[in-house]
């Protein structure tokens, strides 16, 4: 990812696989994020934000006209970001699921009321932060925006929307279907540009919170931006995730898992699994496992069904691909892949999944947020070992442990350093279910109820006790 929000960014967005243009995008202007922003602020003295009703209604429109148009928002979405299109199609699902989800969630009522010692009424109210701000990455930009903004909608918040310069005009086209669906546009609009819009957003005086999904160093920089105006932050950030294999779980299972969760969006995801910690008793079995698993996936056409990598999205992605893969050929052991892979003629950038054994705790394969299908895989002893190196990064978004141990699943868990910890499993969400990260992967958490309280503002009405 970038790692400079205020660089201007390429806004002309082209297929990965193919390098063919699809078309140009407007970016606006100083005056038009202005005038958008007043728009947003004036809509929040409007129906929106009081009528309950009115907002389950229009996200439940919106979700069914996203179904409806969902073989169209797939074949974008695999031309814009070159994911697969199995992939694309969860995005879509997921989605319509995060709309659905929370059109539930606009009619909760949610606070508190008690009497306090003097006898006088408190009550707590939640009230919409006001008009918010959703900088959304390229890699899943439909269900990373919705994830974010059906909650915030759910709360009665209006929105402005920059999408990533790659993926611009599926989003375009998801938001347009939301007006269709009787959404207003001062309600949630596009504003499409670069890093410097995206920074004109985060200092605008009206913007009350921002939602972000991205790099670390574009978070930390965001956060510092919206600090003088105390400004709202949500930043789900980078990740280093790490699933780590007991000696007495399904090990073929658990090593075809990681195999597969590492090589997600071509391994360009923060959920991505991009380290296996492997008990030194069954190390050998998982690390030959994962080595036939990775071999077996085939890179290419992300239009064909049968395709499980497509292209990395950018020429800058595949010169910091290789150079982790020659880190990984002159300090570790390079197991496979790594390579330029042919992609049924294409153009693009695509590469081979890779693993890597015998990196030092301290080497960047290790430590950073790699961004490419690159798994490093760790030889751990005891339970104390494997919390020890699971936890030896700055990163906590995600993490898993395979076990056939009961106690030993909730003992591991509860001492995991991360957002989500799955147990027997790999990526696994839910709209029901909060998300986010600790440390450098970010603050806040978005979906479930508590994806609603963070656009909310919490209100103590005091009520004399009448004496």
């Amino acid at each position: 990812m970038d790692t400079d929000w205020k660089i201007p960014q390429d806004a002309t967005p082209a297929d990965p696989a193919t390098l063919r243009v699809l078309g140009e995008v407007a970016a606006v202007t100083p005056g038009e994020l202005d005038k958008a922003a007043h728009a947003a602020d004036q809509a929040m003295r409007d129906s929106w934000p009081v009528d309950a009703k009115l907002r389950q209604l229009a996200l439940w429109r919106w979700a069914d006209l996203l179904a409806g148009h969902g073989d169209e928002l797939v074949s974008a979405l695999v031309a814009e970001s070159g994911k697969p299109v199995r992939e694309a199609r969860i995005e879509v699902a997921g989605a319509v699921d995060a709309l659905r989800y929370n059109a539930g969630l606009t009619r909760l009522v949610n606070g508190r009321a008690g009497t306090l010692p003097d006898g006088s009424q408190a009550h707590l109210v939640r009230e919409p932060v006001g008009v918010t701000a959703l900088i959304v990455p390229w890699n899943w930009p439909l269900l990373l925006l919705l994830r974010d903004l059906a909650p915030a909608l759910a709360a009665g918040v209006t929105a402005l929307v920059k999408p990533a310069p790659q993926t611009t005009l599926v989003t375009q086209r998801a938001v347009r279907l939301a007006h269709e669906a009787g959404i207003g546009e001062d309600v949630v609009r596009v504003v499409a540009g670069d890093g410097l819009v995206g920074e004109a957003l985060v200092t605008h005086p009206l913007v009350r919170a921002v939602a972000f999904t991205g790099s670390t160093a574009v978070g930390a920089a965001i956060r510092s931006a919206a600090a003088p105006d105390m400004t709202r932050t949500l930043l789900e950030l980078g990740g280093k995730a790490a699933m780590t294999v007991f000696a007495d779980a399904d090990v073929d299972a658990a090593a075809e898992t990681a195999a597969r969760a590492s090589v997600i969006t071509t391994g360009q995801m923060c959920m991505a699994c991009t380290r296996l910690l492997v008990q030194r008793g069954v190390f050998d079995r998982v690390r030959d496992r994962v080595v036939d698993v990775l071999r077996s996936l085939r890179t290419g056409d992300p239009r064909e069904e049968n395709t499980d990598l497509g292209p990395l999205i950018s020429a800058p992605a595949l010169e910091r691909f290789t150079g982790y893969v020659d880190l990984a050929r002159t300090g570790a052991r390079l197991l496979t892949g790594g390579e330029p892979a042919d992609a049924d003629g294409l153009p693009g950038h695509f590469v081979t999944p890779a693993a890597v054994t015998g990196a030092a705790p301290d080497s960047p394969l290790v430590q950073h947020d790699l961004f490419g299908p690159l798994l490093s895989i760790e030889p751990f002893d005891d339970e104390d070992d494997a919390v020890r190196l699971a936890n030896a990064t700055p990163y906590g978004l995600a993490a898993a442990l395979w076990t056939s141990d009961l106690d030993r699943a909730w003992r591991v868990s509860r001492r995991l350093r991360a957002g989500t910890v799955w147990v027997n499993g790999y990526n696994r969400s839910y709209a029901e279910m909060p998300s986010g990260g600790h440390g450098a992967s970010g603050l806040g958490r978005t979906r479930g109820v508590e994806g609603i309280e963070q656009f909310t503002e919490l209100k103590h009405v005091h009520f004399g006790a009448g004496r």
